[in-house]
């Protein structure tokens, strides 16, 4: 859902977000964060700096597709992104429809990944599927490849090219080519929609059924957003 020409403080957000589950806590932020954000609701997206840190979270460049918090046992189920300040281009966010891209899979695809698990992990820094798999002080999560949405009954693909590492009970090629041709299926165009912020938009989203990506935006412009989480279920 999009929401044009909004002018919305933390609070106000907080209340919209409140309409659709449990705005979630975020992670603790550190000092610099706190001093520009004290709403432990609020996550702050931006590429602003203060002697020459951010102030806040996922500053620069583009994002792989993902499901927020995917790595926790009980991820986001939904989503509130507010624009403070947009580049003059790029940074738009690309949503995905996971039930369109579990209904293009081919019968034996399906019945394949039936109960197959997938390792989701916290590691944006280091996005090398080749890599040693070493999760030792990373938060994890271990989920359905497929997930059944809790109210519509719809099943989606709910592995990413972000966060997800491997599927379980294949070997690593096996898991490897599975992931990736999944990774592609989700990233078809034809069920792909591009938002183009502009100043004051409010958009929410359902995290259960849905991938999000960003693009690249100029490193020179400030990009700000607020971020709040709405409290989820373990995915089934």
């Amino acid at each position: 859902l999009e929401f044009r020409g909004q002018d919305l403080n933390e609070e106000d957000q907080a209340r919209f977000a409140d309409y659709f589950g449990n705005p979630s806590p975020t992670q603790a932020p550190d000092k610099r964060s706190a001093k520009y954000n004290p709403d432990p609701r609020v996550l702050l997206i931006t590429n602003i700096r203060e002697d020459g840190k951010p102030i806040g979270f996922l500053p620069d460049g583009e994002l792989q597709f993902h499901s927020d918090s995917a790595f926790l046992d009980h991820p986001l189920m939904a989503t509130v992104l507010y624009a403070v300040e947009i580049p003059t281009h790029g940074g738009n966010t690309l949503f995905a429809n996971m039930y369109m891209a579990f209904a293009s899979l081919a019968p034996e695809m399906k019945s394949r990944l039936a109960n197959r698990k997938g390792h989701n992990v916290y590691d944006f820094t280091t996005q090398i599927k080749t890599r040693k798999l070493d999760r030792t002080g990373l938060p994890h999560a271990v989920h359905p490849v497929i997930r059944v949405h809790p109210e519509t009954g719809g099943k989606g693909i709910y592995v990413n090219r972000l966060m997800t590492e491997e599927i379980d009970e294949m070997g690593p090629e096996e898991s490897q080519a599975v992931l990736s041709e999944l990774f592609e299926t989700i990233e078809r165009p034809e069920i792909i929609y591009e938002h183009v912020w502009q100043k004051g938009d409010l958009v929410i989203w359902d995290n259960r059924c849905a991938q999000h990506a960003r693009r690249d935006f100029p490193t020179d412009q400030k990009r700000l957003m607020r971020r709040i989480g709405i409290d989820g279920d373990a995915p089934f």
